[in-house]
């Protein structure tokens, strides 16, 4: 979901610095949505990410992130849509870099971490099976967890 249609890199992580991101779940039908993890997986204790020197970093931002009345799920939330239902999630991330990352980032900078709201589009092609079928924008909202760059 949102990752990627193949074995390829995923949109979210294009830049060198990207440790893993918190999806926004792009389909949710009897739930709220919520943010999951990618980009390490829960066994990997080779991902910098599970190391044991950064549990206290990573339960900064999970307690965040992963909380259904935090302010990043109210933010992602809380996004305009356009006429046909279409999440604009550049409005997340400007709200997120606003509101959010700035307090978060001082948290955490002193164990050379920081976060960032990212947004991309993805097309895919929907076929309900009667006249063909069409490419349809799907939009997607993540928070990036990236190395702090060396000063």
């Amino acid at each position: 979901m949102g990752a990627a249609c193949c074995k390829c890199t995923p949109r979210w992580k294009d830049e060198d610095d990207v440790l893993c991101a918190y999806l926004y779940e792009e389909c949710t039908c009897c739930r709220p949505k919520k943010f999951i993890l990618r980009g390490c997986r829960a066994g990997d204790d080779d991902h910098e990410w599970n190391a044991a020197t950064n549990a206290t970093v990573r339960k900064l931002i999970e307690e965040e992130i992963f909380n259904p009345y935090g302010q990043p799920v109210e933010i992602a939330a809380d996004v305009p849509k356009a006429c046909c239902g279409y999440e604009m999630f550049e409005a997340a991330v400007a709200r997120l870099e606003k509101e959010w990352s700035p307090k978060m980032n001082q948290k955490i900078e002193q164990y050379g971490y920081m976060v960032e709201g990212f947004e991309w589009v993805e097309f895919r092609y929907v076929s309900h099976g009667q006249h063909g079928g069409h490419t349809q924008p799907v939009p997607h909202f993540c928070i990036r967890v990236k190395n702090l760059p060396e000063k």
